[in-house]
């Protein structure tokens, strides 16, 4: 009998150990990198569209479990509801590839409603091809519906990525996924610290609303509707429960990791956080040796809990070295989650368990904690800036900055029209339930442009455009509004103070750069709340530690309420780029700038055709209108005239 059980073991892991390698190989371009391979040309199709949850392809999920794996069926958490999909996909296909690999993919928007789209290849420089950064009104005009756009670009810089839509609330409604760029065992640090590194163990960690993204935004924000989701879901799978309710509880397959004791592991885990929902990993029994961050390789940081930020990414290390059992993969909501968590199964191959694992956690001696949020630091509990790169700062970046910026972030009190009419229901007028906070950068709510800044500049209309001048002085009650973008020179070394003025909530800003990472050279949060005029003496006086030796590199990181951070990058890649928050409703409500890195000329090869778009006056239209009001008063005119004659 024990034969038998054994003999089946064996076979169990054999046909898994098979499918993996089957998935693993499923597009050409993810291969074994080689160093001095030519690089291959990597093409995908992505195909937009409006689609639901437990569709008609679920047949019946979740009653019978392999109907959930059937092809088109988005099972998600069991909760039907329409969501944005690509390739009815969730998250979307996967991309990976080898560095400097060319990256072609073809998007068709087939969004009902005129719904225009775009996809933001996020970690990815897109340098020399700055208009496929994928920002609407930026780099380029949104993709019109039943029309197609395809982008462009060099697989660079390694690491862990992602793409995602940047319009709308397309990325919370399901249009994102993985985007991998691998290098060769010669040139990646960390090839000796792990045995496997496989498409299965990308983890996209996301919270997940039981409708649209649009309607909750608009019933937040012009009622007393709530911005919380409902759930969390790891790789587009979950399970929900409503025992308050005493509805029937919704259950589908739950993400699963096997693995073969004695072997290393290399997960990718993506945040993509829709509302202020900060997500805490944890691995039953098992440690996590964080070795990337952002695409950036990091010393080895052995942590048991870890946090992950909207945009974010972390890569680590896990080592199967416990008893070959199933164990819960843990993910629980912090801040506007903290009441969502969800699981998936780490399960040994060689484990004769039930699916769904029945360990708890036990305590670690040394509990370590890493990316925590406003939490004061302590032995176990550590900012990202405890990460080492692996690097040195390089001599240019320890200089003297060049150019020095100070932007302020919070939730402002103010009339913003969009969401609060001074003379009809201003914000101090209502109750606290209806009351809508601004996010704001500089004092100033950003105001997208009508065409793109980065492939049409000569149309902007400079009456919108703005600096961060505008907001200074401003009273807190005084709302503004424009297109709020810095002018960088290039090849300049530029100081970033960022700060989160902590007024209004304990809450926190993951903030992601487009086209570079930077390096986070110092993180505090001093108390509660900060102000412009304290974090300048802090900076004036040199009570700031910089860490210019091996600081972490990113391109997304939190603001800590109340705190600050310090970053510096070189502006040698020109163009447009964003910088903002990477949660749907703040950037939505305009917690966004621009950068712009050296002038239009220092931007070429942009394609003669690119598309175009941007206000139409219609002056033939006004040319009507005037004439219409000519003959308005030419008739006036002869009335009086004839009026005049009567009376005489």
């Amino acid at each position: 009998m024990a034969d038998k059980k054994k003999y089946r073991a064996v076979i169990s892991g054999l046909l898994v150990v098979t499918l993996l390698f089957l998935l693993a190989n499923g597009h050409p371009c993810d291969r074994q990198c080689e160093t001095n391979r030519q690089p291959m040309t990597c093409e995908y199709d992505f195909v937009i569209e409006w689609y639901a949850t437990m569709s008609k392809a679920c047949f019946d999920c979740p009653n019978v479990t392999l109907d959930c794996q059937r092809e088109h069926c988005i099972a998600a958490d069991g909760f039907p509801r329409a969501g944005t999909f690509v390739n009815r996909k969730l998250p979307g296909p996967s991309i990976v590839v080898c560095h400097n690999d060319k990256i072609i993919v073809r998007v068709s928007n087939k969004l009902d409603n005129s719904e225009g789209t775009t996809i933001h290849w996020h970690g990815i420089h897109q340098r020399d091809s700055q208009w496929m950064d994928g920002v609407p009104m930026i780099t380029q005009c949104p993709i019109p519906s039943h029309t197609s756009f395809t982008y462009r670009f060099t697989a660079n810089p390694s690491g862990t990525h992602w793409w995602h839509s940047h319009s709308g609330f397309h990325r919370s409604d399901g249009v994102a996924g993985p985007l991998v760029v691998r290098t060769s065992q010669e040139d990646n640090p960390h090839s000796a610290l792990y045995d496997v590194d496989s498409d299965n163990f990308t983890v996209m960690i996301g919270d997940w609303l039981h409708q649209t993204t649009i309607e909750k935004f608009v019933q937040h924000h012009h009622s007393n509707g709530s911005n919380k989701g409902e759930n969390i879901l790891i790789n587009g799978r979950g399970d929900f429960s409503l025992y308050a309710s005493n509805l029937t509880d919704y259950s589908t397959l739950l993400t699963r990791f096997n693995v073969e004791s004695g072997l290393r592991y290399r997960f990718r885990i993506i945040s993509n956080a829709a509302v202020f929902c900060p997500f805490q990993l944890t691995i039953d029994q098992h440690s996590m040796l964080v070795i990337s961050t952002d695409g950036n390789d990091v010393e080895p940081f052995n942590v048991t809990s870890l946090v992950i930020h909207g945009g974010e990414r972390f890569d680590f290390v896990l080592t199967a070295n416990q008893n070959p059992l199933s164990y819960w993969f843990r993910v629980q909501g912090l801040a506007d989650c903290k009441l969502s968590s969800q699981k998936a199964i780490l399960r040994y191959v060689s484990s004769l368990d039930e699916l769904k694992p029945t360990s708890f956690p036990l305590p670690f001696n040394d509990t370590v904690e890493l990316n925590s949020l406003n939490k004061a630091k302590s032995e176990n509990v550590h900012y990202v800036t405890a990460l080492r790169s692996v690097v040195k700062l390089d001599e240019k970046m320890r200089d003297s900055p060049d150019e020095v910026h100070f932007i302020g972030l919070d939730f402002k009190k103010v009339d913003n029209p969009r969401f609060h009419h001074p003379n009809y229901y201003p914000i101090k007028g209502i109750s606290r339930g209806n009351h809508l906070y601004s996010p704001q950068l500089n004092n100033i709510t950003f105001l997208s442009p009508p065409s793109p800044v980065l492939t049409q500049f000569a149309d902007a209309n400079s009456s919108l455009m703005c600096d961060s001048s505008t907001g200074e002085n401003v009273p807190d009650t005084e709302f503004r509004e424009c297109s709020h973008v810095i002018n960088m020179k290039k090849d300049r070394l530029v100081e970033l103070v960022i700060f989160d003025e902590g007024v209004i909530f304990d809450a926190g800003h993951p903030m992601h750069l487009h086209g570079y990472n930077f390096a986070v050279i110092a993180m505090e949060r001093p108390g509660q709340n900060i102000s412009l005029h304290q974090v300048k003496q802090l900076y004036e006086s040199g009570s700031i530690r910089f860490n210019l030796d091996q600081p972490v590199i990113k391109d997304s990181v939190i603001i800590p309420d109340g705190g600050y951070i310090v970053a510096r990058f070189i502006t040698d890649n020109p163009g447009v780029w964003v910088f903002h928050c990477h949660l749907s409703f703040h950037v939505e409500a305009g917690m966004s700038m621009a950068f712009k890195v050296g002038d239009e000329e220092d931007v070429r090869g942009i394609p003669r055709n690119f598309p175009k778009c941007g206000d139409w006056t219609g002056g033939s239209g006004n040319a009507v209108s005037l004439q219409y009001k000519s003959s308005q008063a030419l008739l006036l005119i002869i009335l009086m005239l004839v009026t005049l004659y009567k009376l005489a």
